[in-house]
């Protein structure tokens, strides 16, 4: 009996220790997001969910999970310490974004949008951080809208017959309208017309002339590529209304067609109506129930380390590549401009005339992160450059050209972007400045160590395995140190 005991009390430890060793493996398993292979398409006004999910499965209730766009903040929707969080959320998606935590436990990060609308099309990130490992995943999302039926109108008497238009809106993507006769043949169109309103949806127009006693039996439908739909309308015109001799039966047929016309668009315009009535009633509701009180988001230094590359690397600038007019100091880690020009080689590898230099190590592969402290006096950037980049006469600095930067630039300060810069005014200029670098994934990012907040990432890039190195470039009077 005694050993009966033993033998329960150990398998009881085995199977504990087991279970103990399982949940251990899942929280130190490596992050892995993924979304959806294809793009997720949604009609107009109807609810979308954004797929994201962990693998392999694991908890995720302690996780920070973001939804971004084309850049970090501001985001579509943020889930932070087990809450959401709204404090720097885009103004279009306020009220309208739901991240599904029922799903939470297993992986899941679904996010649930409400009434999409036109704008809403385009990539969503799904990035997940949790300790010092990050991960993300892109799901595209594609919008579409269903348009009125077409609409048939007699405009006038023309080239012996008489010009009929076929006319819809309310599409997007665009429509293609199609003239067919009685047999489903396509019959030419005289005239064909496409325009795009405010919110992006269009609206086509195509006209025929209509003979005698040829295809005045046809109809006109309009096809919907992306949603595999037709909307059709047919007529016939009997032989009466081509008689010129009596054209006031011709003008009463306009005026009928006329008539049906407006009734109908009247119909259309009052739904649409009534659908933005609601839609807006919705979005109000929204607003009010929502929790008056908004964490404030003074501090984001957790983002800006969970958004840095884990390896600190010490850059040493390269004397080589320095411009004359730069003075570096012995260990080589802080520059000076003077433009008291040295009596030294102007080989290749040396910037001339701009004022650069670059960090002695490049890298081909990895994630990195190092800070620089400006004093400024004529202005300053910080950044990366690929190693072919152009050392002598004019140089461009964008991505285009190699180099990926930011800095106090023409008195302002701002990401050199390509075809034109981005100003950042609502960041203030810091005087020590993080730059992060994913070769693989092809991120340059920077963040604010004085205000522990991130100021630009730019749009991933390929660096095709050319080497990468650090890059600044120095206005007059400036001094950069490089640290650690």
């Amino acid at each position: 009996m005694l050993s009966s005991f033993h033998l329960c009390s150990s398998l009881t430890a085995f199977i504990v220790y087991g279970l103990v060793f399982q949940v251990h493996e899942l929280q130190s398993a490596p992050l892995n997001v993924t979304g959806s292979p294809s793009p997720i398409t949604v009609a107009m006004g109807e609810d979308v969910v954004l797929p994201c999910r962990l693998s392999p499965e694991q908890s995720a209730r302690e996780m920070d999970v973001v939804w971004f766009r084309e850049q970090f903040s501001p985001f579509v929707h943020r889930y932070k310490g087990g809450q959401d969080q709204y404090g720097e959320q885009m103004p279009q998606y306020q009220g309208r974004t739901k991240l599904l935590k029922d799903g939470l436990s297993m992986g899941s990060l679904n996010l649930k949008i409400f009434h999409v609308q036109l704008s809403d099309r385009g990539n969503y990130t799904c990035f997940v951080h949790r300790d010092s490992d990050y991960d993300e995943a892109v799901v595209e999302l594609k919008v579409t809208a269903s348009g009125s039926a077409p609409l048939i109108a007699l405009e006038q008497y023309q080239g012996g017959g008489i010009r009929v238009a076929c006319r819809s809106a309310g599409w997007y993507p665009q429509p293609q309208v199609l003239w067919q006769d009685s047999h489903g043949r396509h019959l030419p169109s005289l005239s064909e017309s496409v325009t795009q309103d405010e919110s992006g949806l269009f609206a086509a127009e195509t006209s025929i002339i209509l003979t005698r006693g040829t295809n005045q039996n046809l109809s006109c439908s309009v096809r919907h590529a992306p949603r595999s739909q037709e909307q059709g309308s047919a007529f016939y015109i009997s032989d009466p209304f081509f008689q010129n001799a009596h054209p006031w039966m011709t003008a009463l047929g306009v005026v009928l067609v006329a008539v049906v016309a407006l009734l109908t668009v009247a119909v259309y315009l009052f739904k649409i109506k009534g659908k933005q009535e609601k839609k807006i009633a919705m979005q109000e509701a929204a607003l009010r129930d929502r929790d008056a009180e908004i964490e404030e988001q003074a501090k984001e230094l957790a983002w800006r380390r969970c958004a840095v590359p884990i390896e600190e690397v010490k850059v040493i600038l390269d004397p080589d590549t320095a411009h004359c007019d730069l003075v570096l100091s012995e260990d080589c880690k802080s520059v000076i401009r003077q433009d008291t020009r040295q009596d030294i080689p102007d080989i290749p590898e040396r910037f001339n005339p701009w004022r650069c230099v670059l960090g002695r190590e490049g890298f081909t592969s990895g994630r990195y992160y190092w800070e620089v402290e400006a004093v400024d006096g004529g202005g300053w950037t910080v950044g990366v450059s690929r190693e072919d980049v152009k050392r002598k006469g004019e140089i461009e600095f964008k991505p285009e050209e190699g180099i990926w930067a930011v800095g106090q630039w023409a008195g302002h300060f701002q990401a050199l972007t390509s075809p034109n810069r981005t100003l950042l005014p609502e960041v203030q200029t810091p005087k020590r400045i993080r730059v992060s670098l994913d070769y693989e994934e092809g991120r340059v990012a920077f963040f604010s160590v004085d205000g522990g907040i991130p100021i630009f990432t730019f749009p991933l890039a390929s660096f095709g395995g050319i080497r990468v190195h650090p890059w600044v470039w120095l206005g007059p009077g400036t001094w950069l140190k490089m640290w650690p």
